[in-house]
């Protein structure tokens, strides 16, 4: 597809409004409480987005998915981390893509998405972003990549 370089573990996405990216964090890449989710194998993906327009953007991560052929995952948001961390999840604040992010004509914004454990068969994921905002047009596009197999 137009506008995609997948990678081994990275993905991104460009066109002329946007420049998007996506990576798999490994076990060993983290500590405190991202570690304790990786131990438990859930994925984390951190993401970048740059609004190359001149107008600004809106990112909604309740519209994104983690897909596969097995699995269609949502990305965590506070409430959710909270059930799994209690305030442990306090120290990630900011860290993560809960709510809506604006970001201005040629501005950029970067943040992890979590999501629960895939399953085993999934080797490849698309991670799905549907109604990213440039002004008042709305638009989707995808990052495929291949899902680091983790340390034993």
């Amino acid at each position: 597809m137009p506008g995609q370089r997948p990678g081994a573990s990275e993905a991104t996405y460009e066109n002329k409004a946007v420049s998007a990216s996506a990576r798999q964090i490994r076990k060993g890449e983290a500590d405190g409480f991202l570690a304790a989710l990786l131990d438990k194998d859930f994925t984390v993906i951190v993401m970048r987005i740059e609004n190359r327009s001149d107008m600004r953007a809106i990112y909604k991560p309740n519209y994104t998915a983690l897909v596969n052929t097995v699995d269609y995952l949502k990305p965590l948001d506070y409430t959710d981390l909270y059930e799994f961390g209690g305030e442990a999840v306090d120290s990630m604040k900011g860290k993560f893509f809960d709510l809506d992010s604006s970001i201005p004509a040629g501005g950029s914004t970067a943040g992890l998405l979590i999501f629960t454990p895939l399953s085993k068969e999934g080797r490849k994921a698309v991670l799905e972003v549907r109604e990213y905002y440039v002004g008042p047009e709305a638009f989707s596009f995808t990052l495929p990549f291949q899902l680091k197999e983790s340390p034993l």
